[in-house]
């Protein structure tokens, strides 16, 4: 593997022409582009590979499907989408829902009958990328953790990452406005904010290209924003990545209330006005890392935290998040979850799972059994893959399934899935919810001057 300092880089700005020669033409094949550009065939890719994404209501292909649904949709919200639209086009979200009507979050209300009306459009590709008959979705509507409701109510701020090589490359936080109609587009003015691969804190913002120091409407900074679950949402978008089969993506991604961080969606073609807003050359750092073998998301997420590391990294501390003893979890497999009481065992290596917990979910199990050991002796026991959100970062693990159901708790957390966290056994999960666990004190920090 040839050393990081041996490569040879350019510093230059990179240009549409040089993106699509590049890199889009040499790493973004045809079959991956055509199924990132259909973004239903997308997110059914996603749950199946277990990436957490926005749930599946309902898919329309034809009129007769159209005509024949019921509609019976959340009160509190959903989101119709055309399957290839682009630019955010074509999008309504509802923020309510009687059966008959419903008004979206802009405030237009909408009959059925113009529900209706708008699907036909979306299949008659008015809002597609090629202006190609399209499908189109009902998904769940995305409730964002309450972090990010401080930036404003219009729209759904989201995290744009490119991921080339299965590395993270550069990232930004894009908050929707008035004038992009709720939209997270900087073409449509949206705000661009940079955000730095190591430590997930702000440093630079953009709005039509003018470099702001505050939020518009607010007396927030732009720079000194830390990023809630960072390493979760880079580990989750090169997994995207890897996914879709793209060499050189967009990755977007939402930060969920309840789920945490889920993918929203990935793009084949993504702009580059996420150069200005961290002020760094694309180019630059894709060269440095081209030529690397990358086994897998976890090696590639520790290279890009090395080698892109800010200048002012290593005054920041690593925040490790305390646990009680009896902790909520929220499991994910195949487009479901659920959320449970676990106990948080650090005398035991490895987590388990009560077996109706995995009927319940349809969970597959694994081919060759592990060994435990308790309190009780030791056994063999069958296991699953499993992934769940534990104060509020994404876990992936190997767990037992044992018959839990005469005991208090249906899962345990063994320490093998308890790192970066700290356990206090004398703290109850409603007082470190009120006393430990206030987002907004911990994520705004003062950078230094260069």
């Amino acid at each position: 593997m040839p050393s990081f300092d041996a490569m040879s880089v350019s510093n230059q700005v990179l240009g549409m022409n040089a993106r699509n020669f590049l890199y889009l033409n040499r790493y973004n094949k045809g079959r991956a582009k055509f199924a990132a550009d259909d973004k239903l065939t997308t997110k059914k890719l996603f749950i199946k590979n277990n990436i957490p994404t926005a749930t599946i209501i309902q898919a329309f292909a034809t009129r007769k499907g159209l005509k024949n649904y019921s509609w019976d949709l959340p009160k509190e919200g959903f989101a119709i989408k055309p399957a290839r639209g682009y630019g955010g086009e074509g999008i309504l979200v509802f923020k309510n829902w009687d059966g008959l009507s419903g008004t979206t979050i802009s405030s237009r209300a909408y009959t059925l009958k113009q529900i209706k009306s708008h699907i036909l459009d979306i299949f008659d590709g008015i809002y597609s990328l090629q202006s190609i008959p399209d499908k189109a979705y009902i998904e769940g509507r995305i409730v964002p953790h309450r972090f990010f409701k401080k930036f404003g109510s219009m729209g759904l701020p989201d995290i744009r990452i490119i991921v080339f090589n299965k590395i993270p490359i550069m990232a930004m936080l894009r908050i929707p406005t008035e004038e992009s109609h709720g939209r997270a587009n900087l073409h449509q003015g949206a705000i661009g904010v940079g955000i730095g691969l190591r430590t997930g804190i702000t440093k630079y913002a953009i709005l039509r290209n003018k470099y702001l120091k505050f939020i518009p409407g607010t007396k927030i900074k732009t720079s000194g924003i830390k990023i809630p679950n960072w390493e979760e949402i880079m580990l989750l978008a090169t997994r995207a990545q890897i996914v879709s089969g793209l060499g050189f993506a967009g990755v977007d991604i939402v930060v969920e209330k309840k789920r945490g961080p889920i993918v929203l969606e990935i793009n084949a073609r993504p702009g580059l006005s996420i150069q200005n807003a961290n002020l760094a050359s694309l180019r630059e750092r894709l060269e440095r890392v081209e030529a690397l073998n990358v086994p897998n998301a976890e090696r590639g997420v520790e290279i890009a935290r090395s080698i892109f590391a800010e200048k002012f990294s290593h005054k920041v501390k690593e925040e490790r998040k305390i646990l009680s003893v009896i902790e909520p979890v929220t499991i994910f497999f195949n487009g479901k979850s659920g959320e449970y009481k676990a106990k948080i065992d650090t005398g035991a290596y490895r987590s388990s799972i009560d077996k109706s917990i995995v009927e319940e979910f349809g969970f597959h199990l694994l081919p060759d059994n592990i060994h435990v050991s308790s309190a009780s002796g030791g056994g063999v026991r069958p296991a699953i893959k499993l992934e769940f959100n534990l104060g509020g970062k994404k876990i992936s693990t190997i767990a037992s399934v044992a018959d839990r159901s005469h005991l208090q708790f249906p899962i345990i957390i063994g320490r093998r899935d308890l790192k970066g966290f700290y356990v206090n056994p004398l703290l109850s999960h409603e007082q470190k919810s009120s006393r430990f666990v206030d987002q907004d004190d911990h994520y705004e920090y003062d950078l230094p001057e260069e």
